[in-house]
C-alpha cells in the first residue's frame, strides 16, 4: 500500500474512531444509537447492557475511556496518518506500539475482570489501527532512518 493510500485509511478510520469515541463517551447519558447497548451485550460479562451503567462512577468511567479512545483516534488522523503519508518511520514506529500497548492492558484488564469476550473486538480493533502501518510501502529514507 501506498503511503498516500495508508494515509488515507487512517484518516478515515480516525474520523470514526473520534464519531465512535463520543457515542461511547455519552453512554452513560443517552444511548441514542443503541450502539452501546450492543457493545456492551457482546463485549461484557453483564447482562443489563447500557442500563448497568447506574453508579455516577460507572458513567464517569465511561466518560473517561470515551475521551481517551477519541484522543487515541485524533493522534491516529492527525499526528500518524501525516507521518506515514511523509514516510516518518519513527511515527510509524511509535504508532504500532502506542496500539500494542492500549491492546495489551485493555485485554489484559478485561480477562482480569472477568469480560475476557472484550479481546475479541480489541482484536478487532487492533488489526483495523495496524494494518495501514504495517501494509504501508516504506520509501528508502523512512526504512534507513528505522
Amino acid at each position: 500500500m501506498s503511503p498516500t493510500t495508508a494515509a488515507l485509511s487512517m484518516r478515515v478510520i480516525g474520523v470514526i474512531s473520534i464519531l465512535t469515541a463520543v457515542i461511547f463517551a455519552l453512554a452513560g447519558v443517552n444511548d441514542f444509537t443503541g450502539a452501546n447497548d450492543i457493545f456492551f451485550s457482546l463485549a461484557s460479562s453483564g447482562t443489563e447492557g447500557v442500563a448497568g451503567l447506574t453508579t455516577p462512577e460507572s458513567k464517569l468511567a465511561m466518560a473517561i475511556a470515551g475521551g481517551v479512545f477519541g484522543g487515541l483516534g485524533a493522534m491516529y488522523l492527525f499526528i500518524s496518518a501525516p507521518g506515514v503519508e511523509q514516510g516518518n518511520a519513527l511515527i510509524r514506529k511509535g504508532s504500532i506500539y502506542v496500539f500494542l500497548t492500549w491492546f495489551v492492558i485493555d485485554s489484559s484488564a478485561s480477562v482480569a475482570s472477568g469480560n475476557a469476550t472484550n479481546v475479541i473486538p480489541n482484536l478487532v480493533f487492533l488489526i483495523i489501527y495496524l494494518a495501514p502501518l504495517l501494509l504501508v510501502k516504506q520509501t528508502k529514507a523512512a526504512t534507513a532512518s528505522a
